[in-house]
């Protein structure tokens, strides 16, 4: 083991790989083996970044797609850095050689093995344990392996069998894994044996060989290559000289013709399965082809059950020749279930405990059944492939024909996929239930999309803001049933005004957003929210023949001029959009980031603010933390609301900067503090439970010498024990430019409150930061967790994350949790608490009151304590 690696039964693997399906390849293919860490990067400059922190590295994985100048300057420095300069690197490389831009005259330094892209998962891990030195099976003398050095690489991964032998002794060397597979032969059997032993007695003798190479430089000639079973393949061996590592060597080089031709007729195949078309008649088309193509008896696709249905459905099925009178129905037979299952059944030339269990392979007689899932791409299972054929497959084609089934399965996935999204939805869970539009998340995905075209087209497009005015009157004095009718003519109405290629979407509430496509003029823009304007201001009926005058303010931002963020540009129309309520509501507002208007209404807020606690104007929130295991409530965070008498309810993002800016921060921290002290001591009391609740502390207020007095004193007011009080800290603050934090930080410690580290990964913390910090919990950031399912790296974040909470002897809280398999992924790796939309949003305090009432009698209790029940 080198200095400064990992344990020596543990070691720590770096990937750095632009491509996410490499990623997750390399992720799945090395996740679950004995490995101390595996860090990946999507770039050379995030692997620098986590290399700064020193990790033990045992190994590095590093694409050198395209140029790869980026990657070759890495492995320079990497052979400079100390800790680093023994470590072997991995080069992954396109399996399309135009992509090979850098050129391979030299290898880069550190490169010691070759893997291809896309990523084969069995592949990498077998290279992997190789130079961790834990296959000590097969290994190659240090001559041997200077020979094979140089193209390692396109050795192991040729489609021919390769044969190295010594040029003088006529002895093999090493063999490729394709000639492995094809003449059942491992390389550990046949390493000293001479080559021309395997070739037959039709090959030329080495005395024939040797002078061919010298006459012409190859040997050319027709052969019978033996097999493990004692047959043989007729193949067409050629013969060339090459030096390697100052060892003269033979390179021999197998080429079955009917694998050529063969892949050839299926590359063709999978272009016209390609061409096929969607729907019932593609895919009848697709399975026609397939068996053709592939001389299948039987063809058959399936969907999985679907909602609604009872059982799988048959899509496509083609069968040739008669098919017994005693064959059962395969959708009867566990072979199919075990593929909806997910599970891949490959059975060639064995088929005995198939046909045992499977009634329906045994009345056909097959000789070669294969079973694929149909996949959608999170790898949830859709449906399922099955072929058969009564004829085994030769050893020449198998391999061929594996690759273009698993190609055929990919195709009839994404049709199923395609039909799922249009039958379901894949607007489930993004779309509005009431007015059918976008809802946040999906808008939030179609404004990062056009803000990626923009950036490629030069595109400019803006983003519109709308608040619909004195919307909670409509609810309080009519009714929810109107206030429902009225957002949906909003609705309407909204899509009246804008062309199909721009996004309308609710929002939240009664706020909507637009997306505005291939703006020519900014006034052009104006013009759409105007009429916005007065479409929301006609006159709406009501079902008692009365009229309902809608209004609405508009506030908008463009791309690029005022931001070049999905997130600022959002924000600057929100700003827009308080400025136009401020202009009396019912017009539109553009950002203007100078206007001195602007400024005075900036100005008028603060001085509001400063009047706002005195005025009841402030609101505590409360969103519910629960525990993983139970999903019962355990605590909450406090969260604090502005309801302006005027502009109604102010987003926290926009007042809570202006607070810390102005000094309001302190005195709005201790109102807060108060009042959830006092809130959650009242619910201890009448629900009898042990709820815990987080507080947000700015920098402004931890560096206040009397925070502790202060915190003190909102335990004594309102007799909340400090065990129940958590006080929140963001990862990104400073310690070191504020020295009072640390101490005030266990000065609260010292009270028996607890602290959490709040939006943990998005800052500059380290293990130095966490180790030294007087932390009970860390709050993961609800970026990385919303995209569970979606994203390896930031999976591979959350879990590493929680580990290493544990292993500090730290609790995890994960915010943003908002679908089951968020749910599911944190719950697998041992999450303690959990917080999102999924479980609840934030409520005010006579809702959260009312939620916890209703939890009470849904379990039974009775005032003052729990029957037979545990909190």
């Amino acid at each position: 083991m080198r200095p400064g690696s990992a344990h020596a039964c543990e070691p720590a693997l770096l990937i750095v790989a632009s491509q996410r399906e490499d990623r997750r390849a390399l992720f799945d293919a090395l996740d679950g083996h004995d490995f101390s860490a595996l860090y990946t990067a999507r770039s050379v400059d995030q692997a620098h970044a986590l290399l700064a922190e020193r990790p033990a590295i045992d190994l590095v994985v590093i694409d050198f797609i395209g140029e790869a100048r980026e990657s070759v300057a890495f492995c320079l420095q990497l052979q400079g850095m100390e800790a680093y300069a023994q470590v072997p690197i991995i080069g992954l490389l396109a399996a399309d050689s135009t992509q090979r831009a850098w050129g391979y005259s030299r290898r880069p330094p550190g490169v010691v093995e070759w893997l291809h892209s896309p990523v084969d998962a069995g592949e990498a891990w077998a290279r992997v344990r190789v130079q961790l030195g834990q296959d000590d099976a097969g290994t190659v003398a240090p001559a041997q392996e200077a020979a094979l050095g140089d193209y390692r690489f396109a050795f192991d991964g040729s489609e021919d069998e390769l044969i190295i032998s010594d040029a003088q002794s006529g002895q093999i060397l090493e063999v490729n894994a394709t000639f492995e597979q094809r003449s059942g032969l491992l390389g550990a059997q046949v390493r000293g044996r001479p080559a021309l032993a395997l070739l037959g007695s039709e090959h030329p003798d080495a005395v024939q060989v040797r002078q061919l190479l010298e006459r012409h430089g190859q040997c050319r000639a027709m052969c019978r290559r033996v097999r493990s079973d004692g047959g043989s393949d007729r193949v067409e061996a050629v013969t060339r000289l090459a030096v390697r590592g100052g060892l003269l060597v033979q390179v021999i080089t197998l080429c079955d013709r009917r694998a050529v031709e063969a892949s050839r007729r299926l590359m063709a195949l999978l272009g016209r399965l390609h061409d096929s078309g969607e729907g019932d008649a593609g895919v009848a088309e697709a399975t026609r082809m397939l068996a053709d193509g592939m001389h299948l008896d039987y063809v058959a696709m399936y969907a999985a059950v679907g909602p609604g249905e009872a059982q799988p459905r048959l899509i496509a099925q083609q069968l040739r020749g008669e098919t017994p009178a005693d064959a059962p129905d395969p959708l009867r037979e566990p072979a199919l279930r075990l593929v909806l299952d997910g599970e891949t059944i490959v059975a060639d030339g064995d088929l005995a405990e198939l046909s045992r269990n499977d009634g329906f392979v045994r009345a056909m007689g097959f000789a070669t059944f294969i079973g694929l899932p149909l996949v959608d791409d999170r790898h949830n299972v859709l449906g399922a492939l099955l072929v058969g054929t009564r004829q085994r497959w030769s050893e020449a084609v198998r391999g061929l024909r594996h690759d273009a089934l698993n190609a055929a399965a990919a195709r009839f996935g994404f049709e199923l996929a395609l039909r799922r999204a249009r039958e379901q939805g894949r607007a489930t869970g993004l779309l509005d239930a009431l007015t059918g539009l976008p809802n946040r998340l999906l808008f939030s995905d179609r404004l990062e999309t056009t803000l990626r075209e923009a950036r490629r087209t030069g595109e400019t497009f803006a983003v519109l803001f709308i608040d619909l005015d004195r919307f909670k009157a409509i609810n309080d004095s009519l009714g929810h049933a109107v206030g429902d009718k009225v957002l949906k003519v909003v609705a309407d109405r909204l899509n009246s005004a804008v062309r199909t290629s721009d996004t309308v979407a609710r929002y939240a509430g009664d706020e909507f957003t637009v997306i505005l496509r291939h703006v020519a003029q900014r006034d052009d823009v104006l013009r759409i929210a105007d009429k916005i304007v007065r479409l929301l201001d006609q006159p709406l009926a009501l079902d008692d023949a009365s009229e309902l005058r809608i209004t609405a303010s508009v506030g908008l931002s463009f791309y690029p001029d005022d931001a070049s963020t999905a997130e600022r540009l959002l924000k600057h129309a929100d700003v827009a959009m308080y400025n136009a309520k401020s202009e009396g509501r019912n017009n539109v507002q553009a950002y203007v980031s100078t206007d001195r208007d602007s400024n005075r209404q900036r100005a008028a807020l603060e001085a509001r603010l400063h009047l706002a606690e005195r005025n009841g104007e402030l609101r505590v929130f409360y969103q519910p933390q629960v525990d993983t295991a139970s999903e019962d409530i355990v605590g909450m965070e406090a969260l604090v609301r502005w309801d302006h008498p005027e502009l109604g309810m102010i987003s926290p993002g926009f007042f809570i900067p202006l607070a810390e800016e102005s000094g309001l921060i302190v005195s709005l921290g201790q109102w807060v503090l108060r009042h959830a002290c006092k809130d959650t001591q009242r619910w201890r009391q009448r629900y009898g439970l042990p709820l815990r609740v987080g507080v947000n502390l700015s920098a402004l207020q931890l560096q206040q010498r009397e925070l502790p007095g202060w915190v003190s004193e909102a335990l004594r007011e309102s007799g909340l024990e400090p065990a129940a009080l958590e006080l929140e800290i963001t990862e990104s603050m400073s310690l070191k430019s504020m020295p009072l934090v640390v101490d005030n930080l266990h000065a609260l410690r010292d009270l028996g409150c607890s602290v959490a580290i709040d939006d943990f990964g998005t800052g500059q913390a380290s293990l130095d930061y966490l180790r030294h910090l007087p932390a009970d919990r860390i709050k993961i950031d609800q970026s990385f967790v919303r995209n569970i399912g979606t994203d390896p790296d930031d999976e591979a974040i959350v879990r590493a994350t929680i580990h290493m909470a544990h292993s500090l002897h730290r609790e995890v809280v994960a915010e943003g949790v908002e679908e089951e398999s968020h749910l599911a992924f944190l719950r697998e790796h041992q999450c303690d608490v959990l917080q999102g939309f999924l479980f609840c949003r934030p409520l005010s305090a006579v809702a959260f009151n009312t939620m916890l009432a209703e939890r009470r009698r849904m379990l039974g209790e009775v005032e003052g304590g729990l029957l037979g029940a545990t909190a």
